[in-house]
């Protein structure tokens, strides 16, 4: 078979249709010289019959658009690696208008036998019904779509991070609601109560435990607690994995939210150093700064990209913008009025929440998904992981020196019968 001897944009600009994108003969313009190398021999020696570029229209075609009499087989895998290792993003959304996170789910709509192979007509149907449907929707339905990611998410692999945690924080929580009230005579209520014995929250007087800077999340005050903790972390953190590629991805998200969950409890520790902590909020704060992260480190690339009108709307990213922007205000004009002017006391880590969004928006520019790295981003990135190491470094460093630089007066005194069931103060429990 012969090698192609010119780009993959020179090619494709010299096949430019005048007419409508979504036409099979200008998605077959486009489509060939990417994948020629893939298809498999139809006929002897090195002669490839890819069949005639085009017929009439024919009945069960697609009304308006032209028929592409194209023939050829590949391999779904060979077509997936080719196109993300050898194409690239940018030319698969600019120039073909294929969605990054689709490839794999266009593949398969056009393997009709389920045999892991594909003719080449049947990918172009199948890319040709997924561009109509993404691009020339109704205006409802495309915002709709663009508000939802559709473009941008994946489902295989699943979201398992988000999951997965979610779980567990769910079954901590129902094993409290049902041990306080038989154990301890605490019925779980709207806004309590408080576990103070468990060995998952963080208690300022047994830091010497270290794993309580993490397994607090775990632990939730109440139902209400629980329940908007939880639903935050849905609505922010599913779509944040499943814009990110495979299993990686799912790593990715899980090292923003842990991150962000020592750093709000490391940054409380400092601040508040007499309170307890319990809550997923850290982990859910650094999920939604990570999403300002993306928007920042591919805005120019989202700006750009031809499909932006399906999966990239601008309304889209300025409602997540205001959404990150009033949840900030929100949280530091709640902050203040509770410190100088409520009356009642207030549970709410504040500062957990700040120092967890930092950490998210730090880790975020460092590990999320960067569709075109430029040089520019390499240095910001190394920055930004440089700081939260820093950060991380000197909080962790002055929680094991800092009363012994204060005389014993910045940290509480370590209780080491907090949990001894000898005496009488608590009961161990998870």
């Amino acid at each position: 078979m012969n090698t192609m001897t010119q780009s993959h944009e020179d090619q494709v600009g010299q096949h430019a249709h005048p007419t409508c994108s979504t036409d099979l003969a200008h998605l077959h313009q486009l489509c060939f010289p990417l994948i020629q190398r893939s298809l498999s021999l139809q006929g002897s020696g090195d002669q490839v019959d890819y069949g005639t570029p085009l017929t009439p229209l024919s009945e069960g075609s697609v009304p308006g658009y032209d028929q592409v009499d194209a023939k050829g087989t590949f391999k779904l895998r060979d077509i997936e690696k080719e196109l993300k290792e050898n194409v690239g993003r940018q030319h698969l959304e600019n120039e073909l208008g294929l969605s990054w996170t689709k490839i794999r789910e266009v593949l398969k709509r056009a393997d009709k036998n389920g045999d892991g192979k594909a003719q080449y007509g049947d990918f172009l149907l199948a890319l040709q019904h997924y561009r109509i449907d993404s691009e020339e929707c109704g205006p409802f339905k495309k915002m709709v779509r663009a508000f939802a990611y559709v473009e941008e998410f994946h489902t295989f692999p699943p979201p398992l991070f988000i999951s997965i945690v979610t779980l567990m924080e769910l079954g901590i929580f129902i094993y409290h609601a049902v041990h306080l009230p038989r154990a301890h005579g605490l019925p779980m209520t709207w806004e309590g109560p408080v576990p103070y014995c468990s060995v998952l929250i963080y208690n300022p007087f047994r830091r010497w435990e270290a794993w309580r800077f993490l397994t607090y999340m775990f632990v939730h005050i109440g139902i209400g607690h629980f329940v908007f903790n939880i639903i935050m972390q849905l609505i922010v953190g599913l779509p944040l994995e499943m814009q990110q590629e495979g299993w990686v991805g799912s790593l990715r998200v899980a090292m923003v939210y842990l991150c962000g969950v020592v750093a709000g409890s490391l940054g409380t520790s400092l601040v508040d150093a007499y309170t307890y902590m319990a809550g997923a909020s850290g982990g859910v704060y650094a999920l939604i700064a990570a999403h300002l992260s993306t928007l920042i480190l591919n805005w120019k690339e989202d700006s750009s990209i031809r499909i932006k009108k399906v999966i990239h709307q601008p309304l889209t990213r300025i409602v997540r913008l205001l959404f990150i922007v009033l949840l900030t205000v929100h949280d530091l004009g709640l902050a203040i009025y509770v410190r100088y002017y409520a009356q009642e006391e207030n549970r709410t880590g504040f500062m957990g929440h700040l120092c967890g969004a930092i950490a998210g928006f730090l880790v975020g520019v460092f590990v999320l998904d960067n569709r075109r790295v430029q040089r520019w981003e390499v240095i910001w990135q190394r920055i930004a992981w440089g700081i939260f190491l820093a950060l991380i470094g000197a909080a962790i460093l002055w929680n094991g020196v800092g009363n012994l630089c204060t005389n014993n007066s910045f940290f509480p005194p370590s209780d080491f019968r907090a949990l001894d069931g000898d005496s009488g103060n608590c009961q161990l429990y998870l």
